[in-house]
């Protein structure tokens, strides 16, 4: 058996769950463990649901068992004076993991943001997170918003372009270290201009979870920007309106790498930060559908 570990937001939680989907295709015994990965981390919970995104969740005895946690007292003791004996890896770094197809019997921490660890199931994974599915969940309490199908709309009907700038969490000082400096002003006037230059009566659609910064920024633009406003904030509700738009324009975040792998227009038009992340090689990122904005 394989046990993914579940953490981070939205986005890297489709990557997880992308793997998770190609190891089960593998004819793999895996199940995901939705709880360890957010009890450190507050902010963040299982964001899957909207989709309708099913997986087997492992029990806590299987995964006390590959983590050697047990609480008993003879375990206790034992990891005390031999040290814990974990069935598990840790993602050491953002380069493509070709062995992970092979192993069995094992835990895994990560990420793993690449297309390169779901290569057989990508149109699976594209219906499970397409439009369609949040639609479909509509039943379930999700679906999109009056809001959100407004702008789903507008985006269809014209040259509609995502412009996606990654603010909150990424300013703060020890997120800056790993994440500052690249989704630069210069670099979204580059891919403006990209963009614009293809496509002259295109629109942008702006997604920020900075709406005051947003309103600023617009208000210094010469071209069309539309700042997306949804009312609840519901994460999985940009990402389908950003997948729907023509073309994007991505941050360094995995959000917007998935609303641009979810967009099925065959003459998108991606741009993507030359740098993903401070101090990591992550070449395995990129796709070969990216236009590298330097």
């Amino acid at each position: 058996m394989i046990i993914l570990q579940m953490a981070g937001g939205l986005g890297n939680q489709m990557f997880q769950y992308a793997l998770y989907r190609q190891l089960t295709a593998m004819g793999k015994t895996v199940k995901m463990d939705d709880e360890a990965g957010f009890r450190e981390d507050r902010q963040r919970d299982p964001a899957l649901a909207p989709f309708g995104a099913a997986y087997e969740k492992a029990s806590r005895e299987e995964i006390m068992r590959m983590t050697d946690a047990s609480p008993a007292f003879s375990a206790r003791v034992r990891r005390k004076l031999f040290g814990r004996h974990k069935k598990s890896y840790f993602e050491e770094s953002k380069r493509f993991l070709p062995e992970i197809f092979t192993w069995d019997d094992i835990y895994l921490e990560g990420y793993w943001q690449s297309e390169k660890y779901f290569p057989d199931v990508g149109t699976l994974i594209k219906k499970d997170f397409g439009l369609e599915s949040v639609r479909r969940n509509a039943v379930n309490g999700y679906g999109l918003s009056a809001c959100a199908q407004d702008y789903l709309q507008q985006m269809e009907n014209t040259c509609s372009v995502s412009v996606h700038v990654r603010r909150g969490d990424y300013l703060l000082p020890e997120n800056q270290a790993l994440f500052g400096h690249i989704c630069t002003e210069a670099y979204y006037e580059s891919a403006m201009r990209y963009l614009a230059d293809k496509h002259p009566a295109c629109t942008f659609y702006l997604f920020t979870n900075d709406r005051e910064w947003g309103r600023d920024w617009i208000d210094k633009k010469t071209c069309d920007i539309i700042l997306v406003e949804l009312p609840d904030e519901k994460d999985y509700e940009a990402l389908t309106l950003m997948s729907r738009c023509k073309h994007n324009i991505l941050a360094n975040s995995s959000f917007s790498w998935w609303a641009s792998y979810l967009n099925e227009n065959p003459d998108k038009i991606v741009t993507a930060p030359a740098k993903w992340m401070n101090g990591w090689d992550c070449t395995d990122i990129y796709r070969t559908d990216m236009t590298i904005i330097r």
